[in-house]
């Protein structure tokens, strides 16, 4: 039986945050936007993808299920460095030094430890995760590519993306008779690059958007009674 949707999308979201941690290995692949693909950009067929992100999920997993553990070290280790401040403040010159490199040093590991999110506190993630990875590695493969859909909607998922030109550069060509406006490109785009078009903010956004669409697509023009291009075919 699959996991629910919104169970599975938490799932993924969990998953997100262990990105870089150690013991997780690379995400053996990233949404590029138009497809999925290795982190280098290149393209592998779906049974590759299924079995990598299978495998890198049930890694996920094992690391989620260690969380709470972290936490007691974390927490351990800043009330040791706590008491070592403490002390030193009240020690003689003699011993204040060196209960100062202490508490630096407990402060560096502290400093270097993995962020533990508050998602960890729930307790039925790292079952949930590797339910995705279980359903990633042998069911169908629509409900693998609805899963993968959900994972896309996340960063550490996500092909670095500087430019909306890139964006553009993934449309799909259509015939002249065909036309879209302006707002629907925005709109197209906010939905594929929601992290790249919150950065750059609506006004800004628009502007480097629709200067990448005349480029390729020809100046924007009344069509109807609104700005838009001919031409253009928008993913989905």
């Amino acid at each position: 039986m699959y996991l629910e949707n919104a169970s599975a999308r938490r799932a993924w979201e969990a998953a997100a945050e262990l990105v870089g941690w150690d013991g997780v290995p690379v995400v053996p692949f990233v949404w590029s936007g138009t497809q999925w693909v290795t982190p280098a950009g290149e393209w592998r067929d779906i049974p590759l993808i299924r079995r990598g992100m299978g495998e890198w999920l049930v890694a996920a997993a094992r690391k989620l299920a260690d969380v709470p553990g972290e936490r007691e070290r974390q927490q351990e280790l800043r009330g040791r460095m706590l008491d070592a401040r403490f002390s030193a403040s009240q020690a003689a010159d003699g011993e204040r030094e060196a209960l100062e490199r202490i508490s630096d040093e407990l402060a560096r590991e502290l400093a270097f430890a993995p962020e533990v999110h508050r998602l960890s506190d729930d307790p039925s993630l790292p079952r949930h995760v590797k339910t995705v990875a279980d359903e990633m590695l042998s069911a169908s493969d629509t409900r693998a590519t609805q899963l993968l859909s959900l994972a896309s909607q996340f960063d550490p998922f996500r092909a670095p993306m500087r430019d909306p030109a890139d964006w553009v550069v993934a449309l799909g060509a259509a015939p002249r008779s065909e036309h879209v406006r302006t707002s629907t490109v925005w709109e197209a785009f906010s939905v594929d690059e929601p992290a790249l078009a919150r950065s750059l903010g609506v006004r800004v956004g628009k502007s480097v958007l629709f200067a990448a669409m005349d480029k390729r697509f020809g100046a924007r023009r009344k069509l109807g009674g609104y700005d838009g291009w001919r031409g253009v075919m928008l993913a989905g």
